[in-house]
């Protein structure tokens, strides 16, 4: 479901596109041509081949350079039509994007087509009538432009659907791309130079180029999904060593996503809050099965053993290079607020604040779940142990925003808190896709 300003945004800019090609098509008085044609089938080539993004909020493809280069050399209604028809990608065409933004992908890109040619025009350019010293500014700052409109529309669009703010869009999903986005941009201007002297033939010479930052955009999600992957085999083998433990991590994981979502955190911390809550107690695989499981109450040396687990999860993870979650979620799980808990005794806001939403979660889940010593507690009753421990056990300012999501709504039966919960269900639907980062 798309938010009313959403869904303004995405009629503004089909709007916007639809009375651009109206205009352009009246104004148009060239002819079609074999290089125009061409120049769609490499910009089609550039989008069906885009690389879903991480975090799932678009897709990013190298057709852009190949957009702005028709946009440059035949016009900005060509530039406008080839942006409109020719940028489909794999999942667009297979229907696994929502129309709505389908519709809006098409429509920006026409748009840039329109304004780079246009711009382009305004400012003396001519890839075939001057030299390439003389369209040196022209071709710069109209790449540059297509560029930034590219991410500007699509920004725009993410921070609406998921209404946060444009800044903590760009450093969540596409700071890590910006490599690749500077990549493209002499590429393109590469291709223009190109084109004076071999004409549309020669824009083939760039495939391999292209291909190239396609392929560092495909190894930037691999070096992710092997940190996921990393997860899921510890996970593995938690659930081979304790199911009960298991089951408890994967609703403490979800359960702390609820609440960093609840809390407005930026979706970065709202993942390492997942797997924090999933992992924090991945020590517990080095706890012996007698004291893991004992039916009764733990003596003094068991219990010394047990508390171990935060110390001995840290390490495990800071092994294999996850210190991240290691240092927040892992190591100070059992921290109280009044600076009485282990194994640091950190107080208050020493306490990092994916690991204070940890706490409270950790705490609701273990109540509510049937243990060998004892009996599930009631929701109710749990929602009313966790308010007591406020300014005690658990951060106040935490506890209040949980008592908001937890006093009308038994977590418990959430859907996703069972032992199937989807490691990859913390990508959100795409909204819209970028020739560079969409």
């Amino acid at each position: 479901m798309y938010p009313k300003m959403m869904k303004w945004y995405i009629a503004l800019v089909v709007g916007t596109a639809t009375l651009l090609l109206i205009y352009g098509y009246g104004a148009f008085h060239g002819l079609l041509s074999p290089a125009m044609g061409l120049m769609a089938i490499g910009t089609t080539i550039g989008a069906y081949g885009s690389v879903r993004l991480v975090r799932g909020h678009g897709e990013l493809a190298v057709d852009l350079p190949i957009l702005i280069l028709a946009a440059v050399i035949f016009g900005p209604f060509i530039g406008a039509v080839i942006g409109l028809v020719a940028t489909w990608t794999r999942r667009e065409l297979n229907g696994e994007i929502q129309w709505p933004s389908t519709v809006f992908n098409h429509a920006q890109f026409a748009i840039i087509g329109w304004v780079v040619g246009s711009l382009f025009e305004a400012m003396g350019g001519n890839v075939t009538g001057r030299s390439l010293v003389l369209n040196l500014i022209p071709l710069l700052t109209v790449i540059a432009v297509g560029f930034l409109l590219n991410i500007g529309f699509v920004l725009v669009a993410l921070s609406l659907r998921k209404q946060r703010k444009i800044a903590e869009i760009f450093r969540v999903n596409y700071k890590a791309l910006i490599p690749s986005f500077l990549l493209m941009i002499p590429i393109a201007f590469l291709m223009a130079g190109l084109y004076q002297t071999l004409g549309v033939w020669g824009e083939l010479a760039f495939f391999v180029p292209l291909a190239a930052v396609r392929w560092t955009m495909t190894l930037t999600k691999a070096l992710r999904m092997a940190y996921f992957n990393t997860i899921r085999a510890i996970l593995a083998g938690l659930d081979a060593k304790d199911p009960y433990t298991y089951g408890h991590s994967m609703r403490v994981g979800h359960y702390g996503m609820l609440l960093a979502h609840h809390m407005k955190m930026p979706e970065d911390q709202v993942e390492d809050v997942r797997f924090a809550g999933m992992l924090h107690d991945i020590g517990k695989m080095g706890t012996p099965d007698n004291i893991l499981n004992k039916p009764g109450r733990l003596n003094m040396d068991e219990l010394l053993i047990m508390q171990r687990h935060p110390i001995v999860g840290s390490a495990m993870l800071t092994s294999v290079q996850m210190q991240g979650c290691a240092a927040s979620g892992v190591l100070h799980h059992h921290e109280r607020w009044d600076g009485t808990g282990y194994p640091d005794s950190l107080r208050g806001m020493e306490i990092p604040i994916e690991t204070r939403l940890i706490t409270v979660v950790d705490a609701y889940d273990a109540m509510t779940s049937d243990r060998p010593y004892r009996r599930a507690m009631p929701h109710q009753s749990a929602i009313e142990e966790i308010r007591a421990g406020a300014g005690i056990q658990f951060d106040p300012s935490v506890v209040e925003k949980f008592m908001e999501i937890a006093e009308d709504t038994d977590l418990s039966k959430v859907e996703g808190t069972g032992h199937g919960w989807d490691l990859g269900s913390i990508m959100f639907s795409d909204t819209g896709k970028g020739g560079s980062q969409g």
